[in-house]
């Protein structure tokens, strides 16, 4: 579904926090869109440590610090963005995302959509 154009959005951004010391994971948070698309922007700006972000189907999981126990997530540096490619999202199917920082209080925006 990507393509070679600019980021588009395609559904509402999310802000992913965890409230609390470092190595604490957020609650799941629903990410939605208005139309199918499998990538995700993804921003971490409030911090100046590292955010791991974990996007999946399903809404019962957990996520660790990779360096703790090795998981499947995203590694986003302090005051950067990218655009990961992801399970697909729709209006009519949901996908979940948590996230885990180095730091107090992690966090990190996601905007559903497609492009580079």
């Amino acid at each position: 579904m990507s393509n070679a154009t600019a980021f588009q959005p395609m559904g509402k951004t999310v802000k992913v926090f965890a409230t609390g010391p470092a190595n604490t994971q957020s609650n799941v948070f629903t990410i939605t869109a208005d139309s199918p698309c499998n990538q995700y922007y993804i921003v971490n700006g409030d911090t100046n440590a590292a955010v791991y972000v974990k996007i999946s189907t399903t809404a019962s999981f957990n996520v660790a610090l990779p360096n703790v126990v090795p998981d499947y997530v995203l590694a986003l540096p302090p005051y950067e963005y990218r655009v990961f490619t992801g399970p697909p999202v729709s209006q009519f199917a949901n996908v979940y995302a948590k996230v885990i920082g180095d730091a107090t209080n992690s966090s990190c925006y996601i905007c559903p959509g497609e492009g580079i």
